[in-house]
């Protein structure tokens, strides 16, 4: 049971020191140039999923699906249990 309650302990103690966050910058540091900046368009995922559906299309396959579900129901309904 106690080794229980040490466990967060030692889990805590494993992690990395924290970064010593007052040290001041040093001159490389402080003298880099800002980084490159690079458009999103290319690292954007598809944009097709963000658009609105088309509901023509939409009702469509959702009557195809509803029929298909129909169709295994009533199968399902036919088969005989044992």
């Amino acid at each position: 049971m106690r080794w229980i309650l040490a466990l967060p302990l030692l889990l805590a103690a494993c992690g990395d020191p924290l970064p010593d966050l007052d040290r001041p910058l040093s001159d490389a540091a402080r003298d880099a140039g800002y980084p490159d900046l690079v458009p999103l368009g290319p690292l954007l995922v598809q944009t097709d999923t963000l658009l609105p559906r088309d509901a023509a299309a939409e009702g469509q396959s959702l009557e195809a699906r509803a029929a298909d579900l129909r169709r295994r129901a009533n199968a399902l309904r036919r088969m005989e249990l044992p």
